[in-house]
């Protein structure tokens, strides 16, 4: 059986807190460069599946990951999705979210591994207990896979964006 580490944490760690079906995640607010509505992706035919699309933000390219398909989750249309824009190991992409609750700060506990087998467990860092809530904090270079970072980190031409 695994150990579980925890450890109080404070104020200073913050996490944008966001929701995929019922479940609550997080993402290091570090990690974070905004966050904007859900609008339509441009997607080229010969995009990988792992792809949704692309976005033009600020004549950036920026392609985006839906959440609910990399963790194999129903999708659920909601006018409060959103795309948050990330940085990932010097890459910038974008993820759908059902929601961005708030920026939260510290927690009562953070616990190094999950206990339950889930499809995300690879990519969550830690457990968060924060206002009676669990959240999985996600750690966004454990998304993608060595072969989807390397295609992300090719220049984009015009017809992808």
């Amino acid at each position: 059986m695994e150990k579980k580490k925890s450890r109080q944490i404070g104020h200073d760690f913050q996490f944008a807190r966001f929701r995929l079906g019922e479940r609550e995640f997080g993402i290091e607010i570090k990690k974070v460069k905004e966050i904007i509505r859900l609008r339509e992706t441009s997607r080229d035919p010969s995009c990988p599946p792992f792809l949704e699309g692309f976005i033009r933000l600020r004549n950036i390219v920026v392609p985006v990951l839906d959440l609910r398909k990399r963790f194999s989750l129903p999708f659920t249309e909601s006018e409060h999705a959103r795309i948050i824009i990330i940085l990932v190991e010097g890459l910038i992409a974008g993820l759908v979210v059902d929601e961005v609750n708030d920026v939260t700060a510290g927690g009562t506990q953070m616990t190094d591994k999950l206990s339950e087998p889930e499809p995300w467990n690879g990519c969550v860092e830690a457990v968060v207990e924060t206002q009676g809530v669990t959240v999985r904090i996600i750690d966004p270079s454990a998304l993608l896979t060595r072969d989807e970072k390397s295609f992300l980190s090719a220049p984009f031409s015009e017809g992808k964006g």
